[in-house]
């Protein structure tokens, strides 16, 4: 009897397979690393063998791990589908909402939440500020704001317009240039960490050589906050335009960035009263405070 499995045991064991390291494994579990450390050995020692080893740096899992991790996987999977199902049907105004959006995002959705909390107020209200989009199938959160160009088929939801990349800077004695003048002119502001892989990030590794860069951030904001001290930063146009920046923007839109802002939920969650009236009051309050076409 000692060696059978808890709930708490899979949830353990998926957090670590996930993450590959301890450290965002207790953040996902909301505990200290330490704890995280001392049930792992406390399951291994029950279970008579390793789970994880460690290899460059991260948790791989051993076989033992591989058999829990596949059946904790299927039974995760279906306790996220029954909540969902449930979450679906609820015909109720109140209770827990989370909205996820970016960093960029941030000042124009919480305006509107805000106003949504007012004439809800029995609703729970969480904004979660992320690069990373959250994984619905897992419940991480109900609705997405999120700017893209490809949102994932496995949301719904409706695109809130168009807008453009386009290089900024502070606007005391900035002119405007072409590209090739602002790349040559150096000054330039990096992305990294996990926005890396952005479209807009490749533009610049691809265009802007190092020499020509000050620094590197992981937030489009933080290149944002670089502008207003006179580095050149290649931005969205909805952040860059924003007046309480203080920008001005020095080159034309990057043709080749040109994206979209969406509003997305899960399909399961379509019909949950609360999701429905947050989709219907966002969209039409976001268009309006985004003026994109």
């Amino acid at each position: 009897m000692r060696s059978m499995l808890t709930h708490d045991d899979l949830d353990l064991v998926l957090a670590i397979a996930r993450t590959g390291r301890m450290k965002p494994a207790a953040e996902a579990l909301q505990a200290h690393p330490a704890t995280v450390y001392r049930r792992l050995e406390a399951l291994e020692h029950r279970l008579g063998g390793k789970l994880f080893e460690r290899v460059d740096g991260r948790q791989a899992p051993t076989g033992l791990a591989e058999e829990i991790i596949a059946e904790a996987e299927a039974i995760a999977e279906r306790l996220d589908a029954l909540n969902r199902a449930v979450a679906g049907r609820d015909a109720r105004l109140s209770g827990p909402l989370t909205v996820t959006t970016t960093d960029t995002l941030q000042s124009r959705a919480m305006p509107v939440l805000a106003a949504f909390g007012r004439l809800h107020p029995r609703l729970e209200l969480r904004l979660d500020i992320s690069s990373a989009m959250a994984d619905m199938r897992r419940n991480e959160a109900d609705i997405a704001i999120r700017p893209t160009r490809s949102p994932p088929e496995t949301l719904i939801g409706s695109k809130l317009g168009s807008f453009d990349y386009a290089v900024y800077t502070h606007e005391a004695g900035s002119r405007a240039a072409s590209l090739a003048e602002l790349i040559a002119a150096g000054g330039w502001i990096g992305l990294s960490g996990d926005i890396a892989q952005t479209p807009a990030a490749r533009w610049l590794d691809e265009n802007v050589p190092q020499a020509a860069r000050l620094a590197s951030v992981n937030l489009i904001l933080g290149a944002a906050l670089a502008a207003r001290t006179g580095a050149l930063a290649l931005l969205p146009d909805y952040l860059g335009d924003d007046p309480l920046l203080g920008l001005r923007r020095v080159s034309p839109p990057v043709a080749e960035l040109r994206s979209e802002i969406w509003l997305l939920t899960h399909p399961d969650l379509r019909y949950a009263a609360k999701v429905r009236a947050f989709m219907a009051f966002a969209g039409k309050a976001l268009r309006q405070a985004l003026r994109v076409a």
